[in-house]
């Protein structure tokens, strides 16, 4: 079995993908901070071609495309590790990266949050999708910090970068030199970020005692309740909202101010002090 095992993995791991070598991909390299605008640009293309996947780090990111594309008139299924909605005939599909599938054949594939390649439990999925799409034009999404790895996946397969488009960020991020305590420092528009759904739900409850109105997000929210809250902020119904980082990505709001209540969170095997690109984004 051991001699079997061994016969059966190639050389090279970009051969394990043969259908992807087949293939000579061009890949078009979006590269910025968050509120860069460039997964707008990226899924601009997505919905403009013929047959095309989304694959996205989170359900919620992909349940986003898959109602955004579909409200645009483009049918668009939904495939995650925990809901399908198959749309008969659709032509489009938004997905986790997990769920990639690399034998189907698309015009154009956006692969998002690429920098996430370097995560421990997860970044071979990303890997996986860069070494193995079947698509003509494959839109990478990234953080700056990512742009070396990813360039080098794509030379060791053979594939061409045939654009590079660089974003800066479009509102000004700026350090605040004010002391803060909680509550008494809260303002509105205040985003206030914790690292775990006890925290969320203990933060909320002591500043609505005290009158200030909050919305609450976290990964493990339902998406519709998700999607109440976010609406409820972005209206101003609500004067701040709390969160984890699951408002990391993708997420627009409108936030005056960010604010770390916690500086460390458990990533799977630990707790830990947060990395400068996980406050980046």
């Amino acid at each position: 079995m051991k001699k079997d095992v061994v016969e059966a993995i190639p050389e090279q791991i970009k051969d394990a993908y043969p259908k992807a070598r087949l293939l000579r991909r061009k890949f078009i390299l979006h590269i910025g901070p968050t509120n860069s605008g460039k997964t707008f640009a990226a899924l601009e293309k997505f919905r403009e071609a013929r047959e095309a996947v989304y694959l996205a780090p989170l359900r919620l990111l992909a349940l986003e495309v898959y109602e955004n594309t579909n409200y645009a008139g483009v049918d668009c299924s939904l495939l995650t590790g925990e809901e399908e909605a198959f749309i008969e005939g659709a032509s489009h599909v938004a997905e986790t990266i997990e769920m990639a599938d690399m034998n189907k054949r698309y015009d154009v594939a956006v692969i998002d949050e690429c920098q996430m390649i370097a995560d421990e439990g997860r970044g071979g999925a990303w890997t996986a999708a860069i070494l193995g799409l079947c698509a003509d034009e494959i839109h990478i999404c990234m953080a700056p910090h990512a742009e070396s790895i990813i360039r080098k996946l794509i030379a060791y397969c053979g594939d061409e970068i045939v654009e590079t488009d660089r974003r800066d960020r479009m509102t000004p991020l700026i350090e605040d030199t004010e002391d803060f305590s909680f509550p008494e420092s809260v303002m509105r528009g205040d985003a206030l970020i914790v690292f775990s759904k006890k925290s969320v739900i203990s933060c909320a409850a002591e500043l609505q005692a005290k009158g200030i109105s909050c919305s609450m997000i976290y990964g493990a929210l339902p998406y519709e309740t998700r999607r109440a809250e976010t609406d409820r902020f972005a209206k101003g119904e609500t004067s701040v909202v709390v969160a984890t980082d699951a408002i990391g990505m993708g997420l627009n709001l409108p936030i005056k101010r960010v604010v770390f209540l916690e500086t460390e969170k458990f990533d799977g095997y630990g707790r830990r002090d947060l990395l400068p690109e996980e406050i980046q984004q």
